[in-house]
């Protein structure tokens, strides 16, 4: 069995950002806002929105608006409560501090939203709808709550996952600068890594690490549009290839990214779904079919993360990396191509943990938009080595009898020791010792074990 690969996938946000098609914001002039927007404060609650937001009107469309002041000087998160918006209802969110908009967002099945992370001290919350709609949108501002850390706790894995001599393989990939540019060095391809492919046995971790992503002209492009190359941005190419891809590197891991939100944020969603609507793409035809991509669950099904969101919250916070990472518990993905293919990276998770070629883990993270490629670089590697330590507490190296990380002659001697002893190991000990999986101990165990000392 191989160790597996992760797929790292990446999307960036609104303004200079790919989270969604930056053309759905198009009707959003920042610069034309009104000067006396009312505003309510971060210990307001239960505010309806209609009630308190001044509204205009173009021959198109009505733009409502509301001010948030906030004292909070950390992460918070908002909670829109009685969502109710026509079908070209939407809303946005506009951060003035950090001159970044959130959204656009729509009404959901269960009537609440939650919109992304945010930290700044003065967002416009901006409605917009058609001026010829039937009914008028109407949401409830419910509560403005610092988002402290989250605890995650990481699905048990109830199979044992034996590692073979084969060393196992992290694939990562990413949508749109920085997340491609932070993975090329990962790239197998001459073409595409003309320096020379530098993922395999990574900082002798033991995991090869292989990187697909989509091609930009230029490369540092902001609204970039749908690309070429391993993956495009595009429904049905991402589908198609993902599957195609994952079929022949048979990943024991999958991590995608993709840009967020024009931020310095490294954004670990818990929440991916199986949406059957999605954000229209760059060619026709512009939705996935089907939709919802995956028959085998409800329409609407969250297949959540299977990354250690606690472990690499804490390890990035800790870092001297200019990243603000945390855990959007509540959020969703953006149904777009991030979304997409996040949601693909743990459909095949969760369909492979018990196979032949068991895929360990899957989760999404979301990049700033304002993170420089070196700065991405940096918090993908330092999040890449530690999914690799979470991966191999995971795997049972079936050789390593005394668990010294070696498989050597040591090993034999112990073995040997046990055979002719006719001592018992503990139970996890024997997994370790009894390479051809025949519930005993032998002569059988001794020479396959010797083989793999000599493959070393």
């Amino acid at each position: 069995m191989k160790k597996i690969l992760f797929l790292f996938i990446v999307s960036i946000s609104i303004i200079n950002s790919q989270i969604v098609p930056p053309s759905l914001l198009n009707e959003i002039d920042i610069k034309k806002l009104p000067s006396n927007i009312p505003s309510i404060s971060n210990s307001d609650t239960n505010i309806n929105f209609s009630e308190h937001a001044i509204s205009n009107h173009n021959i198109e469309k009505s733009f409502s608006y509301l001010k948030i002041i906030s004292s909070i000087n950390d992460n918070y998160q908002i909670k829109l409560s009685d969502v109710d918006l026509p079908n070209d209802g939407y809303i946005v969110f506009w951060d003035k501090t950090n001159d970044c908009l959130y959204g656009p967002y729509r009404d959901h099945d269960n009537n609440i939203i939650f919109p992304s992370i945010m930290n700044g001290n003065e967002i416009i919350i901006i409605y917009v709808e058609d001026n010829n709609t039937d009914n008028n949108g109407s949401f409830i501002v419910e509560s403005i709550m610092p988002y402290n850390n989250i605890s995650y706790e990481t699905p048990h894995l109830n199979s044992v996952i034996r590692k073979d001599r084969d060393r196992p393989t992290l694939m990562v990939t990413g949508y749109w600068p920085p997340t491609n540019e932070m993975l090329r060095h990962f790239s197998t391809d001459a073409l595409i890594n003309p320096n020379g492919w530098e993922g395999e046995n990574w900082r002798d971790l033991g995991f090869d690490i292989v990187a697909f992503f989509p091609e930009f002209d230029p490369p540092d492009c902001s609204n970039c549009g749908q690309g070429y190359g391993d993956f495009e941005v595009d429904y049905q190419d991402t589908s198609a290839d993902f599957w195609a891809i994952i079929n022949d590197v048979k990943p024991s891991g999958i991590i995608t990214f993709s840009r967020g939100y024009n931020n310095n944020s490294w954004e670990l969603e818990n929440n991916v779904y199986n949406h059957a609507s999605w954000i229209a793409d760059y060619t026709s035809p512009y939705y996935p079919n089907p939709s919802p991509p995956d028959d085998s669950v409800s329409p609407g099904y969250n297949r959540g993360s299977g990354l250690p969101l606690n472990l690499l919250e804490q390890t990035l916070d800790n870092s001297d990396i200019d990243v603000n990472c945390y855990i959007d518990v509540n959020g969703d993905a953006g149904q777009f191509l991030s979304e997409f293919m996040g949601y693909h990276g743990m459909w095949y998770h969760q369909d492979n943990i018990d196979t032949e070629w068991p895929c360990l883990s899957g989760g999404h993270i979301h990049v700033g938009g304002q993170l420089s490629t070196r700065v991405a670089k940096d918090a993908a590697e330092l999040t890449i080595e530690t999914v690799i330590g979470y991966l191999d507490e995971l795997m049972i190296n079936v050789g390593d009898i005394n668990t010294d990380y070696t498989i050597n002659i040591q090993d034999v001697i112990i073995l040997i020791g046990y055979i002719l002893s006719g001592e018992s190991p503990s139970p996890d000990t024997f997994t370790l010792a009894d390479l051809n999986e025949d519930d005993s101990l032998n002569v059988q165990d001794i020479i396959l074990l010797i083989e793999i000392i000599l493959d070393l």
